[in-house]
């Protein structure tokens, strides 16, 4: 199999220059506006958007708003209906009396009895949300000390389904296909097949959304006509499906996050041949996330975390632990909840050592710093090639 890449799909130059000016001018467009401390009482209706150990985000006529309730999260999917009487301040809304509508969807349906068979089956609660939420995107269920661990540490994003999740799994229906159909395009598009039900059973997330369009031409470009994927073509191409399918994708935080990092792998991604690179490749790529998303990093958390790259290259292997040992224990192998447990577990209590206060840099600050490691990063991704030209 050829490793070049197929010129015949690479974007030129100016058409990426021009793409890139367009996505400009849209951010601009969409641009939030600040938010305003306003008070009020009131009734809300509306539809969650997402579900968190906390609460979560609803969507109504008049905007989006925050929904403070623990309750809520462990009896809530996205996409179920709410009726709610409390007191707002600003986005945020403290509720007297919440009234809940769950969807009908086949998929609200589906995701329902899997959360019910994940409370059937997983007694831990650290556990039992771990899986939910790497699974099945079931954040309501990751208990609210996992989730402080989580954001302590820098790894919060790891609970947030989108490419990495999306890459296992596919990986996995990839290489389960070829064992029982063999190689060929038959196997990649069963595997596709597989790709599209998790990402609709996950909630159809826009980072899920693009992570499963990615994941899908990857599959069936390798199945029928192998060569080297040139990526950016790629993530063009899933942004621009993504945005036919959800208009409002370029004002999800998520989303956001999720074509960012993407884009500054891309860009900046590197290579490492050494016999260190199972470790040196993830906290890489973690310090390019990192940088290369900092001011939104600092706009939705806070701050930003030193340790959330080496953090995330330790939970690596915990993540794929508790994925597979999950999913075998919903499945009905209740042995296996005697390994999940203490495994999650663990796994909480080392991001204790992880956790710390997060960096806060006024903007002044954070720009400019931002501008020149940028660049830094540019350089030193392409090092070895500018060596070779100017040497």
């Amino acid at each position: 199999m050829s490793t070049a890449v197929i010129r015949g799909m690479e974007l030129s130059n100016k058409l990426t220059a021009a793409l890139f000016l367009i996505l400009a001018i849209l951010f601009f467009a969409i641009a939030e506006e600040p938010e305003s401390n306003e008070t009020s009482h009131g009734v809300w209706r509306g539809e969650l958007s997402t579900v968190t150990a906390k609460g979560g985000i609803f969507s109504t006529t008049e905007g989006n708003y925050w929904l403070s309730s623990v309750l809520l999260a462990g009896s809530s999917l996205k996409g179920d209906s709410v009726l709610v009487v409390g007191y707002r301040v600003g986005m945020f809304i403290s509720p007297f009396s919440i009234r809940l509508k769950p969807s009908i969807t086949n998929t609200s349906i589906l995701r329902r009895q899997y959360r019910n068979r994940l409370n059937a089956t997983i007694e831990d609660p650290v556990a039992r949300g771990l899986t939910g939420g790497l699974l099945m995107g079931l954040r309501g269920l990751i208990t609210s000390e996992t989730a402080t661990a989580f954001k302590n540490s820098g790894t919060s994003h790891l609970l947030a389904l989108s490419g990495l999740h999306t890459g296992i799994i596919a990986l996995m229906l990839l290489f389960l296909s070829r064992l029982i159909i063999g190689r060929g395009i038959l196997s990649g598009w069963s595997t596709v097949l597989g790709i599209y039900l998790f990402v609709v059973l996950s909630g159809g997330r826009p980072s899920t959304v693009r992570a499963g369009i990615m994941a899908s031409f990857a599959v069936l470009w390798i199945s029928h006509r192998g060569g080297k994927l040139h990526l950016l073509t790629v993530w063009w191409a899933a942004l621009i499906l993504s945005l036919l399918c959800l208009p409002g994708i370029l004002q999800d935080k998520g989303a956001q996050m999720s074509y960012g990092a993407v884009l500054s792998l891309i860009l900046f991604g590197r290579k490492f041949s050494s016999r260190y690179s199972a470790l040196l490749s993830p906290f890489y790529a973690g310090v390019v996330v990192t940088v290369s998303l900092s001011p939104l990093i600092t706009n939705i958390y806070g701050g930003l975390s030193l340790l959330g790259p080496t953090a995330t290259v330790v939970s690596l292997p915990f993540m794929l632990a508790v994925m597979v040992l999950g999913f075998l224990s919903s499945a009905g192998l209740y042995e296996v909840s005697a390994v999940l447990t203490p495994v999650a577990g663990l796994w909480v209590d080392i991001l204790g050592f992880f956790s710390h206060t997060p960096l806060v840099l006024p903007n002044s600050v954070l720009y400019p710093v931002w501008g020149v490691l940028l660049i830094g990063l540019r350089v030193f991704s392409r090092w070895n090639g500018l060596n070779r030209r100017f040497r």
